[in-house]
């Protein structure tokens, strides 16, 4: 395993939350947490363990005391991409999200603090991986197996960049993971909503992303993409959001109308 100061230094941690985080790991009762931590590590347990953790860390007002819970678990993943051939610059680039989660806290609320512990689970169990601009989540459920697409977001979302990123999933997958090869890439997305057609230029690189898949449906009711449009909770005030982008603007008025933004669900075409 890599350890946990390499870890933090390796996807350069905020400095306030990895002094937090390591203080807590040195005086921690592992023994006592190591119940929880291997709930932890699997997708199908880790709600448990979560569940198990919040009574064993007692106050964790910046869920600090988590994220070294979780980044203990990433920091034991090292060994297991290594059995796997897989390098270090995807093993650091997955676990890259831990910074942005904790960058994209601060820029909503204010306050950096680690509010994805719902989420990470993916990335310390080795079932998501960034490659390049994307992410990518091995999944079993629903007719699977199948691959889901997420985007980070600090992707640049380029044609060419998002091509790069796909076809290495293809090719890292059909080598590492062959049981995967082959199968379909499905992705679920505010970036995907058809009403973005209308609030976009046709040039737009949202919209060449896409043109990518083929639309299975869609949702309603979802306002996540309050966090990463304008960089406000859902239930901002929509007369103060930002109008500092084409889209922003042109979506304000649309909510300020009554309007909405969907989700679409798509299959990589």
């Amino acid at each position: 395993a890599v350890e946990l100061t390499a870890l933090c230094h390796g996807i350069r941690l905020q400095e306030e939350a990895r002094r937090a985080a390591l203080d807590f790991w040195r005086s921690a009762d592992r023994d006592r947490l190591a119940p929880a931590l291997d709930l932890l590590r699997h997708m199908d347990t880790e709600a448990q363990g979560r569940a198990l953790l919040k009574e064993l860390l007692g106050e964790d007002r910046r869920q600090y005391k988590l994220l070294a819970c979780m980044l203990s678990c990433g920091a034991d993943l090292y060994s297991w991409y290594g059995e796997r051939g897989i390098p270090d610059q995807i093993y650091f680039a997955t676990m890259g999200c831990f910074p942005r989660f904790l960058e994209e806290c601060r820029q909503i609320t204010g306050v950096p603090a680690f509010d994805r512990g719902w989420w990470t689970a993916r990335q310390i169990s080795g079932t998501l991986f960034r490659l390049g601009e994307l992410e990518y989540e091995l999944r079993t459920g629903d007719g699977g197996p199948w691959i889901s697409i997420h985007i980070p977001s600090d992707a640049a979302l380029t044609p060419d960049r998002c091509g790069r990123s796909l076809d290495w999933a293809r090719s890292f997958f059909a080598d590492r993971f062959p049981a995967w090869a082959g199968r379909p890439y499905l992705c679920r997305s505010w970036l995907l909503a058809p009403e973005l057609r209308e609030l976009l230029p046709p040039e737009s690189r949202i919209l060449a992303f896409q043109r990518r898949f083929r639309l299975e449906g869609t949702e309603t009711g979802d306002r996540e993409y309050m966090r990463w449009i304008f960089r406000r909770d859902p239930a901002a005030s929509l007369a103060d959001l930002p109008e500092d982008t084409t889209l922003q603007r042109n979506l304000k008025r649309r909510l300020l109308e009554g309007g909405g933004l969907s989700v679409g669900r798509g299959v990589l075409a």
